[in-house]
């Protein structure tokens, strides 16, 4: 049924409610209208922590993270630092000319980059993300305009409960991790502190000797305020780097699709 036959229904329930006396047939319809609407509107709630932009609950930051779409580092800066301030991203399709790019704070602007799996086409497997610390954030824009910063296991942990939400009741039958499935364990971050040992293959999804996929970001985190690099040059200040493993992939992994 349609949004605007809900309406309609909520209408007719509203009108029959009114009625004095109503007889049982009427009664009944008046009582089954209200239930659809209900079930129809309830699609339609924008949760207090969604973002703007997300006007039901298809349309919200857990959907779009099932996905490595065009904002996939843009939203990873919103959760890493609790940021309110919008951030443009820049999606490299050459690997070299990611790895030479900076991400910049005012204005807010990270860098994406999607390593491809091999043999799939193209598809996404690592998606690796330049973004700025929390601390560069309020210094440039304010105190409140960005909270403490997040790890990059929560950016994980986050694509792992889009991915499985985003699976079919057939899907999740044949699954093979997640659910009732083989468990899957995010690990903490494998933190670097410079972006040769950041730039350097690890094993961000593997099987674990105790038979659960696992889930390992890389991240890179030198606060703009950290006395550490106050005499670094300003482009490797407030610095915050994660590699990230790609939706679709973990998705082909969970389906069992494919092997770590």
């Amino acid at each position: 049924m349609s949004l605007r036959r809900g309406r309609q229904a909520v209408t007719g329930a509203h009108r029959i409610a009114r009625g004095v006396a109503p007889s049982p047939a009427r009664a009944r319809r008046a009582a089954m209208l209200v239930v659809i609407a209900t079930a129809l509107t309830a699609g339609y709630t924008t949760r207090p922590d969604a973002p703007p932009d997300a006007r039901a609950e298809g349309s919200s930051a857990e959907t779009v993270a099932a996905k490595t779409g065009a904002d996939f580092c843009s939203e990873a800066q919103r959760i890493v630092a609790n940021s309110r301030v919008p951030a443009v991203n820049t999606v490299f399709a050459d690997r070299q000319a990611f790895i030479v790019s900076k991400a910049s704070a005012r204005p807010l602007e990270t860098r994406q980059y999607a390593t491809p799996e091999e043999g799939a086409a193209g598809s996404p497997q690592m998606v690796s993300c330049k973004m700025k610390t929390a601390d560069h954030i309020r210094t440039a824009f304010g105190a409140d305009q960005a909270g403490a910063d997040e790890s990059c296991a929560l950016l994980n942990q986050r694509t792992l409960d889009a991915v499985l939400g985003s699976l079919t009741q057939a899907e999740r039958r044949r699954a093979k991790f997640g659910g009732t499935a083989g468990r899957i364990v995010v690990d903490a971050d494998l933190v670097v502190d410079n972006g040769g040992d950041w730039l350097k293959p690890f094993a961000f999804a593997r099987l674990g000797p105790d038979g659960a996929l696992h889930l390992q970001a890389k991240g890179m985190n030198k606060g703009w305020l950290d006395p550490r690099y106050a005499n670094a040059e300003i482009q490797y200040r407030g610095v915050r780097y994660c590699h990230l493993v790609a939706p679709e992939y973990l998705r082909r992994l969970v389906l069992g699709d494919a092997v770590p």
